[in-house]
C-alpha cells in the first residue's frame, strides 16, 4: 500500500547494508587475545581496569556472574573496568568476538570491605521515588562515602497474555464504540528548535493529541507517545493512514474496561519544510531526544491532566516516569531505543520498538551493549524497568538485527526478564481476509504490537 512504501524504500537500504557490514576477517593465531591479569583484588567501591591485550579487530563484550559482588563494564574496546560493590568473590566473562572467531576470557574477582573509619555520618540510601539523577557533591578525598547499591528485586510476572493476533472485537472489520464512548483527537502546535549541534533553528511543531472520552481535567491520565515510521506524519497512526482501526481499537479498549483511558501523543521527529534538515534522515531519530525532552514532554504535561500534575521540572519528570511510555514503529522504532530509552530512560519507563533497532549498518554487538548498560545504570539509581516490548514478524525487513541485538542483550544481563519485564513477540505471516498480512513491515502487524502495549503498559506503579 502507497503508505508504507516510502518506510519500506527507507529500510530495504537498511536491509541490504546490514548484510554487508559483517566482513570475516582472517585471524593471526600467534596474536590471541588474553586478560593482563585473571585474578583481581578489590576494595568495595574502589575500581580496576583489565586491559585486553591483541584485542585490536575484535569486539568486546563484558558480564559479572555476581553484579551485587562486583560489575564490570567495557572501556573502549580493549579494556573493562571491575567495580567492587561488595564483600565476596564472583567471575567476569570478557568475550572478544572478530568475524566468525570467538574468544572466552575469565578473571575472578575477591572483593573485601574497606578498613578505613567510617564517616560519623548515617546516610540514607534514595528511594526509587526520590530525586535520583542529582549528582552528589564532591567530597575530600579522606572522607570518600561508601557507595550503597540500589537493592535490586527481579519483577513480578506480568500474568498478561501477549499474543500473535488480537481478538475479532479489535480488528479493521470491529464496530465503532458507542459514540459517547469515542476518544478526540486534537492538534497542538508548540515552539522548539532542531538542536543541531552549533547551528540550532527554532521553529513550531504539530502533533496529534488522543483524549479518551469523558476526559475530566481533575483526572490525572498516564502518557503513550506514540511515533510514525519513515516518509509518514503525525496522523499515521490514528487519523489519516488508520486503515488497521487503530483509534477505534482504542476507544473500545477503554470502553469496554480493559484499560484505563490515557493520552496518545503523535508527533514527528521531521521538521518544516522552510527549517534546515540534518546530513541524514536517521540522525532525526537521535536528535529528536532534546526537542522530546525540553520542549514536548513540557508541553503535553502542563497543558493536559497527566500524573505531572503541570509540574514539568526534571525531578518531578523522573518522580512520575511510570506514568510514562514511549512506542514507534519502524524508524519510530530507531527513535524509541535512541530518543527514548537511551537519552531520556529517567523520564519513561515503557518502551515499544517495533520494527528495528540500530537501522542501516553499525554493530550489534554496540547496539545490545547500549541497551543493557541504560536499564542496568537506572536500576541502579532507583529506576527500574516497567516493561520493554520489542515486536517484529517473520517477513518484516527489519527482522533479523532486532532478533540478533534483542538475543545479545537478554545474555548479557539479568534485568531483562522474560514475561516480567520484557518480551520480543515475532508475528507469523497470516492474511488478513480484510486484505494484507501480519508478519510484514505493515500497520497490520504495529496494530498488533500497539494492542499487546495497550494493555501491559502502566500496569505497575
Amino acid at each position: 500500500m502507497k503508505h508504507t512504501k516510502k518506510c519500506i524504500g527507507l529500510l530495504v537500504a537498511f536491509a541490504i547494508v546490514s548484510q554487508l557490514t559483517n566482513p570475516v576477517t582472517g585471524i593471526d593465531a600467534a596474536a590471541k587475545p588474553k586478560l593482563s591479569t585473571k585474578s583481581v583484588k578489590i576494595k568495595v567501591g574502589k575500581s580496576k581496569t583489565v586491559k585486553v591485550k591483541n584485542a585490536k579487530g575484535y569486539k568486546l563484550t563484558v558480564k559479572s556472574k555476581k553484579k551485587t559482588v562486583a560489575t564490570a563494564k567495557k572501556k573502549g574496546n580493549a579494556a573493562f573496568v571491575v567495580k567492587g560493590v561488595k564483600a565476596g568473590k564472583t567471575t567476569i566473562t570478557c568475550v572478544v568476538k572478530k568475524g566468525k572467531k570467538k574468544v572466552n576470557l575469565k578473571c575472578t574477582v575477591k572483593v573485601s570491605k574497606d578498613t578505613k573509619p567510617e564517616t560519623p555520618a548515617t546516610q540514607t540510601p534514595a528511594t526509587p521515588s526520590g530525586p535520583i539523577n542529582q549528582t552528589p557533591a564532591p567530597t575530600a578525598p579522606t572522607t570518600e562515602p561508601t557507595h550503597t547499591p540500589y537493592a535490586y528485586i527481579p519483577p513480578e510476572p506480568i500474568n498478561i497474555e501477549l499474543p500473535t493476533d488480537v481478538p475479532a472485537k479489535y480488528r479493521e472489520t470491529a464496530d465503532e464504540a458507542p459514540a459517547s464512548q469515542r476518544g478526540t483527537i486534537e492538534t497542538i502546535t508548540y515552539e522548539t528548535e532542531t538542536y543541531d549541534e552549533g547551528n540550532s533553528v527554532k521553529m513550531s511543531k504539530q502533533a496529534n493529541v488522543y483524549l479518551p472520552a469523558g476526559y475530566d481535567a481533575s483526572k490525572q491520565y498516564n502518557v503513550l507517545y506514540l511515533m510514525h515510521g519513515g516518509g509518514e506524519n503525525m496522523n499515521t497512526w490514528l487519523v489519516e493512514n488508520d486503515y488497521s482501526g487503530n483509534k477505534k481499537m482504542v476507544d473500545n479498549l477503554i470502553a469496554n474496561g480493559e484499560i484505563n483511558p490515557l493520552i496518545i501523543v503523535t508527533p514527528t521527529f521531521y521538521r518544516p519544510s522552510d527549517v534546515p534538515e540534518p546530513d541524514g534522515d536517521f540522525d532525526l531519530t537521535t536528535i529528536f531526544q532534546h526537542e522530546l525532552r525540553k520542549d514536548l514532554i513540557p508541553y503535553i504535561e502542563s497543558h493536559y491532566s497527566t500524573y505531572a500534575g503541570g509540574d514539568v521540572s526534571d525531578e518531578n519528570l523522573i518522580k512520575t516516569r511510570m506514568h510514562r511510555a514511549f512506542a514507534g514503529l519502524s524508524m519510530g522504532s530507531m527513535t524509541t531505543y535512541r530518543s527514548a530509552l537511551y537519552a531520556n530512560y529517567d523520564v519513561f519507563a515503557w518502551f515499544g520498538p517495533y520494527s528495528g533497532c540500530q537501522g542501516p549498518g553499525g554493530d550489534q554487538d554496540t547496539e545490545a551493549d547500549k541497551i543493557v548498560s541504560v536499564i542496568e545504570a537506572g536500576y541502579e539509581k532507583g529506576m527500574p524497568l516497567g516493561f520493554l516490548y520489542c515486536g517484529n514478524g517473520v517477513d518484516d525487513i527489519a527482522h533479523d538485527e532486532h532478533v540478533n541485538i534483542m538475543k545479545k542483550a537478554v545474555s548479557m544481563t539479568d534485568k531483562l526478564v522474560e514475561g516480567a519485564n520484557y518480551a520480543f513477540i515475532d508475528l507469523p505471516r497470516l492474511e488478513r481476509s480484510y486484505g494484507g498480512y501480519t508478519g510484514e513491515h505493515s500497520m497490520w502487524s504495529w496494530h498488533i504490537h500497539l494492542y499487546n502495549c495497550l494493555r501491559v503498559f502502566f500496569t505497575r506503579e
